[in-house]
């Protein structure tokens, strides 16, 4: 199902730091052969994720956004920066007439971006009019729109871009757009998972388009390293256009298709697999993208997986918060470092993929094609051009690069209810086990006289107050590791055996 926002802009929405945004535009649209990054939507949250009741700080293409749901129910994006002094517009509130009023001095604003309030021109209703009216006043606003389960931006505010709200997202599944989520024996398998990575958008493409890394990046949580049997990948003829291309995929026992769609899908089928997987890679800022991923099911595929097992797949993910953190992170974690220093090591040797990397093996066959591709035709991406390696973060260490909190468990409602569970669950065992042991000590104290056994063996109640004490001893310690899985785990590739 898509949802539209048809409301427009400001008429003459204000000028602001984000002029770079419209230069890039004009110049990748001077190019026949590039990709029009900015013309194209992009998912940037997973609806059952975002709160209505407050704003939430996003980046898209570079651009730092505020979005929000207004009174009638729609989302709404600004850039998150107010035209007063510009404050972050996401840190302010929701007010309940579906406005975003600004932290730092309370000007109001509408989903258009247009000032409808300045308190401190509150007693000069004249005053207050022209200001409201004036361009700079305006905040530039961004369309948007509801489609399978996504929020999607479209980072263009002129008025060319938002002619584009009754268009739907080039890289949505079209099933998935269909009433109640499916059409034609086509639905989503398991829910949506997305978390930021410290990570640029085309080392995350080239990443995911390379199926040759999973048995040995991913070993002991989605695959064998020993399971490598010669990976073959090749362009399929024809297929590279500005819109993306097609690989072949011979990995293993399966035989398949690897696309790359711009701006950001990626999407793998093998044949005799029921479901395939959906990446969904964004930029956000320089350093980093933001990772979507979900898998769809095919019931008119004859499956080579049975019945009963794709059935327990379906259970366990359906545990939303225990699917995240023992497959999406797991699988996550274990290329995150690697990546992250990778693109690194490309900078330094100026982005010359040609001179730097030795690819012998038809493997890489994706990867050729990939970097082809973002050559060609994807030289102008956002957040990926050779300035911004300048505003790009320092190398970061392995524990921030594979830091889950902020990334994803802050942002999912899963997981983040879980964590919530978790220490309420930690601080009730602690508490009992603090209470089973003092009852414990003090039956010790009562019946002293006959040593430490005596009173273990004649009263029941000791017995039973050492017995819970160790259990919430236990308990604790395993709600204390559990809660590590939300926060941060250490992946050692030495230790995967």
């Amino acid at each position: 199902m898509v949802t539209l926002d048809s409301n427009p802009p400001p008429a003459a929405p204000a000028p602001t730091s984000t002029a770079n945004l419209t230069e890039a535009a004009a110049a990748a649209d001077s190019d026949a052969a590039a990709f029009p990054w900015y013309d194209h939507w992009y998912p940037v949250g997973i609806l059952e994720e975002l709160d209505p009741s407050r704003p939430h700080a996003v980046h898209l293409l570079g651009v730092p956004l505020a979005l929000w749901r207004d009174a009638g129910g729609q989302w709404r994006a600004v850039e998150d920066s107010c035209p007063h002094r510009a404050a972050p517009l996401s840190e302010g509130r929701v007010e309940q007439d579906g406005s975003l009023r600004c932290a730092y001095h309370g000007w109001q604003f509408d989903g258009s971006g247009a000032c409808k309030h300045i308190p401190q021109l509150i007693n000069d209703d004249k005053a207050q009019a022209v200001a409201c009216a004036g361009r700079r006043t305006c905040v530039r606003a961004f369309p948007t729109q509801e489609a399978q389960g996504l929020l999607w931006v479209l980072p263009d505010a002129s008025p060319a871009g938002w002619a584009k709200v009754g268009t739907a997202p080039v890289n949505a599944v079209p099933e998935l757009l269909a009433p109640g989520g499916s059409s034609n024996g086509v639905s989503q398998f398991w829910g949506w998972y997305s978390r930021d990575m410290p990570i640029r958008c085309d080392t995350m493409v080239e990443n995911l388009m390379d199926p040759s890394h999973v048995c040995f990046a991913h070993h002991g949580t989605t695959s064998n390293r020993k399971s490598e049997k010669g990976t073959v990948t090749a362009l399929q003829p024809d297929t590279m256009t500005v819109g993306g291309f097609t690989c072949d995929v011979k990995i293993n026992q399966l035989e398949g298709t690897a696309t790359w769609q711009a701006p950001c899908l990626i999407k793998h089928r093998y044949t005799g697999m029921p479901f395939y997987v959906l990446f969904y890679c964004v930029p956000t800022r320089p350093g980093w993208g933001r990772f979507f991923e979900t898998a769809i099911v095919d019931t008119k595929v004859k499956s080579k997986i049975p019945a009963p097992a794709l059935a327990v797949l379906k259970l366990m993910s359906s545990i939303r918060w225990r699917d995240h953190i023992t497959r999406s992170n797991a699988v996550l974690d274990g290329d995150s470092y690697i990546l992250h220093v990778q693109e690194r090591n490309l900078l330094a040797a100026g982005s010359d993929w040609r001179r730097l990397y030795h690819m012998p093996a038809p493997a890489d066959g994706s990867v050729v094609a990939t970097r082809q591709w973002l050559d060609t035709h994807g030289r102008h991406l956002p957040t990926c051009a050779p300035e911004d390696a300048t505003r790009m973060p320092p190398c970061m260490s392995k524990a921030e690069v594979l830091e889950r909190y902020h990334q994803h468990t802050k942002n999912c409602r899963a997981c983040s209810q879980a964590l919530r569970n978790v220490d309420w669950g930690t601080y009730l065992a602690a508490a009992a086990g603090l209470v089973a042991a003092a009852v414990f000590v003090a039956r010790l104290v009562v019946g002293g006289g006959g040593g430490v056994a005596a009173p273990i063996t004649s009263a029941p109640e000791s017995l039973a107050a050492a017995v819970s004490a160790v259990v919430c001893a236990v308990v604790f310690a395993a709600l204390r590791r559990l809660r590590e899985q939300f926060i941060y785990v250490d992946y050692v590739h030495q230790d995967k055996n």
